[in-house]
Formats: structure tokens, sequence, C-alpha cells
């Protein structure tokens, strides 16, 4: 029997909506604009006048065959920038980079699902291979979509809106998660504000060289570092884009690596071809700081993800910093609840 409009809003008043049981595949949440680059292009035909830090991750598509060979990282494209092309201190390798083509910085054994494949299938893969694309297809020939960190952001930002009602907050038991609670009723009443969520957050000194932000991110695998000024107050976030934007092209083949997020800080060290990295930290950082409560709901920690696009915010009380909650966070909440609804499917 088909579903009228008035049905659906009164179950969605009596709390049956079943947002997190009717999500069963990748292909319900994936976008399916899948931003791609063919294999005989450039990296200069690809950036071409766009600004790098909107370029994001984008699948390299052989020109022959119309197959997936890879992708190319958006941290790829960041640190194979030229900075110096028609400036006084112009060399050949910023002509040069410009006519790599995009085959030989894609990774070629990216990680991909199929789009039957369940979001916690997804989920595993970004927290365990700390990632932040994955294309999904099942013939190389049929790319189908991709699924992003933002893709379950946005899903669990339309939950939200759509069906959640404003009510005090509860802490459940671990009975509770034994009842017959849905695991809606069950994200709607625990867990849900940003203390809940967040992460313990790793800080650097303004006046620290761009050299020790790079081992801290290193050590701690974070995309992100708070920046305290004198008083240990936040003043600023640097990010790894931030610091890959600050380095100009490398003369060390090493540091061209693609599978780490960052060059290994050694490989730059022995380059000596890095001024950047003995410059303060502050003086190339440039994210705009977004705080938030410790008590404030989950949902408005989403709804300043989505109207800055940024990807983390940071949590302080007053002028104290308690911790930070990053698209990376909100990826392990979605997989925590989509473990807990495998097992009470079980």
């Amino acid at each position: 029997m088909a579903q009228s409009v008035i049905d659906l809003f009164q179950q969605l008043a009596r709390n049956e909506f079943g947002f997190f049981e009717r999500l069963q595949t990748v292909s319900e949440i994936m976008s399916a604009n899948v931003p791609t680059v063919s294999s005989e292009v450039s990296i200069g035909d690809m950036i071409g006048r766009r600004d790098p830090l909107i370029v994001g991750s984008m699948a390299v598509i052989d020109a022959a065959k119309g197959d997936v060979i890879g992708l190319l990282k958006h941290t790829t494209i960041l640190r194979c920038l030229p900075r110096y092309v028609n400036t006084l201190k112009e060399s050949d390798r910023d002509r040069n980079i410009l006519t790599t083509n995009v085959c030989d910085l894609a990774t070629r054994r990216s990680p991909h699902v199929s789009p039957s494949a369940s979001p916690l299938d997804v989920l595993e893969i970004m927290v365990r291979q700390n990632c932040d694309c994955v294309l999904v297809f099942d013939d190389p020939h049929d790319l189908r979509g991709v699924i992003t960190p933002v893709s379950f952001a946005s899903a669990m930002l339309l939950y939200y809106r759509v069906f959640q009602t404003l009510q005090p907050l509860q802490r459940l038991r671990l009975v509770d998660l034994d009842s017959d609670l849905s695991l809606d009723e069950i994200f709607c009443r625990g867990a849900q504000t940003a203390r809940d969520v967040m992460s313990q957050a790793a800080t650097v000194p303004a006046r620290e060289p761009v050299a020790t932000a790079v081992k801290l991110m290193q050590e701690c695998a974070l995309g992100h570092l708070p920046i305290l000024d004198e008083r240990n107050q936040v003043t600023g976030v640097v990010s790894r884009n931030d610091i890959l934007m600050a380095l100009q092209p490398p003369s060390h083949p090493g540091i061209l690596d693609h599978s780490a997020d960052l060059p290994p800080l050694i490989d730059l060290l022995a380059s000596g071809q890095e001024p950047a990295l003995s410059e303060p930290i502050s003086s190339v950082a440039k994210g705009r700081l977004i705080s938030v409560s410790p008590t404030a709901r989950l949902a408005d920690v989403l709804i300043k993800l989505a109207e800055t696009g940024r990807d983390i915010v940071i949590v302080q009380d007053d002028t104290q910093i308690l911790g930070t909650i990053s698209l990376t966070d909100i990826v392990r909440v979605f997989r925590t609840l989509m473990r807990l609804q495998s097992f009470k499917t079980v």
C-alpha cells in the first residue's frame, strides 16, 4: 500500500521514522556527482585558474578505456603546486610540476566499495585507513559515486532537521541499549553534546616553528592543531592544508610521495629547500577559529560545520580549550550508531 504524506508525518511525530534502520546501503547517502579527471591531463591543465583549496580529491579515469585508474588526493594536489611561477624566484621545478601527468600522482589502490555495501563497511574503512574519500563502484567502467565524511555529516544533519524534536538530553545506561528502544530514540536521548563526542586537543604555541607542527601532526595523526598565544588562549587553527600550501615545491623526490598526508619531516629537513619550516606556525595558519561550548548539541556543531565549510570546531569553556570536533569525529559517532544498529538487528 502506498504511504501518504499524512501517514509519514504521523510516523515522525510518533518517533517511528526509523532513520538508522532504513539506512541499509551507501548508495542512499553517497554523492553521485563524482569529481573526475582524464588520465591525459596534466596538473597544470587540471587546476587551471581555479583556487586549489577548493579542488578536492578526484577520480582519475583512463582516457582510452573509461576505467577508474585511481584517486588523486587533495593533499597531493596541494603539495605539488608551484609557488613562484612568473616571479623572480621562478625555477625549473615550478614550471615542470605543472606538466606532471595526473596518473603519476594518483593512488592506484584507493579504497572503494560496492553500491550495495553497508554504511558501516565504509565507516570502518575511513577510520582504520584514515582516509576521507571512498569511491563507489562494482565495475571500474561504471563509477557510481563517492563517500566522504561530509556524506555522513550531511545525513546526520538532515536527520536532525527532519526528525528530531528538541527535548532534555538524558544519559543512557547500558541496560537501555538492550531494551526495545529504537536506535532513533537512543540517538535522540544520549551522548549528544559537544563534550560527549569531542577529541582531546593537541595544541601548538604560536611562536613554534612550522617543523614542530608537522612533527606533532605526524606523531598524533592529526589534520588540525589549535594555536595558543602567550596566555594559553586559542587564537587560531592550522591545518595540514595550510602547511602544504606554505611549503614550496620540494626538490627531494620522496616528498612527493602521496601515501602520506604530509611529507615526512626528515625528508623535508634533508632537502634543505624548505625555509618555511623555520617560520612561526601562526604565520601560515589560514583557518578561521570556530568554537562551541561543551554543552552545545551535536546538531548545532553539525550546522556550524555545514554553514562554514570547515571540518573542525574548537570546544572551549570561556577561554579554556577542552577539545576539538572534526568530521573524523562525526564519522566515529556514526560508526558507533551503525554498530549498535547491527547488534540490535541480530
